[in-house]
């Protein structure tokens, strides 16, 4: 399994820091500059031994979870990374590794790697995260293949019959191993998207879930209404369609440009049109420095174009370019759009 993490950089500190030498140190081929390392970073500070201490006993107080698929898939994740890279990925192996934590049971790192999650939810179900910019990918014990985009969150379940995932947060594309006896589920809210071999992007936001299917077929269902007859409401997808529903009995599916749609993938968005306004909010969720708009007015002005995520600097300067919009006020955190000047 292979885990790659883009954005911004993670501190080790004895927590982390002892996360990744576990997951390093689990292989029978360890190599001895490895152990070498590894005691000078155990002897270099008392809290490393500490760290490394707790680490140990939250892995031996859980002994069944070896069996499960989410397990199997993130030890497979931290053992494999040094042999699949020349230059060991510390920031990627940093993740595996706090996952492979949470997956046992431990709560050593739950706050900083699960902020957001279920505080409820079974701890050997690990949460794979990313924060504001980030983009995560890694790959599950069927070798089905998950991408989370900015500020996202998505639960590995227990596999038995089905393989299930829940999205607790934000977006993320899903490239679904092909098994017709375990269907792939991933639940977002109170919706269920089923498929068996095929890809598809889910995103939550406040009130409103979209469903952008890029290949092959899913069914989408949720539970009627208290109100209503009982029962399961149900809908069907083809590739090139999205799916969204704004409330409970709001469902609609259209056709859409999926390499549009997906372009966030490769670390671009793109837009065809679309009002200064929308623009503006979407690449607000990929930079912790965001964008505003001085005069609502100024947000119905139709912008087009393919801009990097997270590169406000980039896509105000072209604004400023074609005479879009102006900078106000900025500073560190806020840049201000203001109607250009005539």
């Amino acid at each position: 399994m292979t885990s790659t993490t883009s954005g911004k950089e993670i501190h080790d500190d004895p927590d982390s820091a002892a996360a990744l030498w576990f997951a390093r140190l689990q292989g029978d081929d360890v190599p001895p500059r490895d152990r070498r390392e590894f005691e000078r970073w155990l002897q270099a500070d008392a809290r490393n031994a500490t760290a490394w201490e707790d680490l140990n006993h939250t892995w031996n107080d859980v002994a069944v979870v070896e069996t499960d698929p989410a397990f199997a898939a993130l030890r497979a994740d931290a053992l494999g990374a040094g042999d699949k890279r020349p230059h060991l990925d510390r920031r990627a192996l940093g993740v595996a590794a706090a996952g492979l934590v949470v997956a046992v049971g431990g709560a050593l790192l739950g706050r900083r790697w699960l902020g957001g999650a279920d505080p409820l939810a079974p701890a050997d179900e690990p949460v794979f995260t990313t924060a504001v910019g980030e983009r995560s990918t890694f790959r599950l014990a069927d070798n089905s293949v998950v991408t989370l985009s900015t500020d996202s969150a998505v639960r590995v379940n227990h596999w038995a019959k089905e393989r299930r995932l829940t999205l607790l947060r934000g977006q993320a594309f899903f490239q679904v191993a092909k098994d017709p006896s375990r269907p792939f589920v991933v639940a977002a809210g109170d919706k269920r998207v089923t498929a068996v071999g095929t890809a598809f992007d889910v995103r939550m936001e406040p009130g409103r879930l979209s469903v952008t299917l890029v290949e092959g077929r899913v069914r989408i269902a949720a539970d009627a209404p208290a109100n209503g007859d009982g029962g399961e409401r149900r809908v069907e997808m083809s590739a090139g369609s999205r799916f969204v529903a704004a409330d409970p009995a709001d469902w609609l599916i259209s056709s859409v440009d999926t390499a549009k749609e997906s372009a966030w993938l490769k670390g671009r968005l793109v837009f065809d049109g679309e009002p200064l306004s929308a623009v503006v909010a979407e690449m607000n969720r990929f930079s912790e420095r965001k964008l505003t708009l001085s005069d609502p007015a100024l947000g119905a002005t139709p912008v087009s174009g393919v801009f990097k995520t997270g590169q406000i600097d980039a896509f105000v300067a072209a604004l400023k370019t074609y005479g879009l919009a102006e900078v106000g006020r900025a500073d560190a955190t806020r840049v201000e759009l203001v109607r250009p000047r005539a």
